[in-house]
């Protein structure tokens, strides 16, 4: 919103939010669902607030008269453009409310070794098309809005946020470890952060380099190694010497994620522009259960204690973190500083921000 000259809302007033839903299992939660939830319970006096969130469209006009917004969720496809244009043509004129598009990841580079990469690959001039044609786009990260503001100059960065009510209170782990207990180190995270089972023919690549999985195999029987969501195939030959967690959904994830139990995690990231666009989730997880972590250094891990710019790093940093408890409550504790104001959508005024970022696409604020 920096550089805008925004001019507050009248009260007393409604807002009403409504999203058309490419994804409902992740960064639709975290960014629409989620959020959606808590503001109908957020206090602001004489603003009352109203969300609503479809994955099917609606074409009646009459229908859209009391929102305030319109946006389409990561939309890919032919029949999502139709969609877009079919509103923006025939119904945006009479409802006047903004259109917007709303992405956390850099659909338009994706990897080739990610099993995504060919859908979006096909998909990519609707995408182009719905992005430039749109009012607004809403992003996660400073790096996602440079990347797309060839398509639209009108680009929003929301953070990501947890939501407290479900994650929690925090326990740090370093509080009840016992000497001599064998550490457990957590990875947690999709399919597509390795080459898929599915795509044999695909480049190799992935976030796993092969300094680390060799790192793992040579410690199974030091380390706990615990993987939750996926497991990198050149490991699959070892599965039985580690810790395999199947995924949850995103309302079940962060009580199966603290059940694990463990000491410390790692969120190695592929140096490339995808990942720089990437927004540091991780980073809120494993602060949010209480453990310290390891991480790449790249964007989304900036200001986190301990950033690695290659394998040796991270190797050298799992065995200093794994030898020493007291490090891993000071480190804990520093990451802890660094993400306490963006942890939670119910602290630190997130939703607030969250109302005034999708008000600065009208050049508005609250009061």
């Amino acid at each position: 919103m920096s550089g805008k000259n925004l001019i507050p809302i009248k009260i007393p007033t409604r807002i009403g939010f409504l999203s058309f839903m490419g994804d409902v299992m992740g960064c639709g939660v975290i960014r629409v669902i989620t959020p959606y939830l808590l503001l109908n319970y957020l206090n602001l006096p004489g603003i009352p607030i109203h969300t609503q969130y479809f994955s099917n469209y609606i074409g009646e006009v009459g229908f859209y008269k009391n929102f305030s917004f319109l946006q389409f969720q990561r939309s890919a496809t032919e029949q999502h453009l139709r969609i877009h244009r079919d509103f923006r043509m025939r119904i945006q004129p009479k409802c006047k409310i903004p259109l917007i598009y709303e992405i956390d990841d850099l659909l338009t580079d994706i990897p080739e070794w990610n099993f995504a990469h060919k859908y979006y690959a096909e998909n990519i001039q609707h995408i182009e098309a719905m992005m430039r044609e749109s009012n607004a786009i809403i992003v996660s990260t400073e790096p996602l809005k440079k990347a797309y503001q060839k398509y639209n100059r009108n680009i929003i960065v929301c953070e990501n946020h947890l939501p407290k009510f479900i994650w929690g209170d925090i326990y740090p782990k370093h509080n009840y470890y016992k000497e001599g207990e064998k550490i457990r180190i957590l990875w947690a995270g999709s399919q597509n952060h390795f080459k898929h089972q599915l795509m044999k023919d695909a480049p190799d690549g992935g976030d796993f380099g092969p300094k680390l999985m060799d790192f793992i195999r040579k410690t199974t029987k030091v380390y706990d190694w615990c993987f939750m969501g996926a497991l990198p195939l050149e490991l699959e030959n070892i599965k039985h010497e580690v810790n395999f967690y199947q995924w949850r959904n995103t309302f079940e994830y962060p009580r199966y994620l603290k059940n694990i139990d463990a000491d410390m995690a790692i969120a190695p990231l592929q140096k490339g522009i995808f990942n720089e666009c990437k927004s540091g989730i991780k980073a809120l997880e494993f602060t949010a259960i209480g453990i310290p972590g390891i991480y790449s250094r790249i964007y989304p891990y900036k200001g986190m204690t301990i950033q690695c710019s290659n394998e040796e790093e991270m190797l050298s940093e799992i065995e200093k973190l794994a030898s020493d408890v007291d490090l891993r409550r000071q480190v804990w504790e520093k990451d802890y500083s660094t993400a306490k104001s963006q942890l939670w959508w119910e602290e630190d005024g997130n939703l607030r921000k969250y109302v005034d970022l999708y008000l600065s696409t009208m050049n508005r604020r609250l009061p």
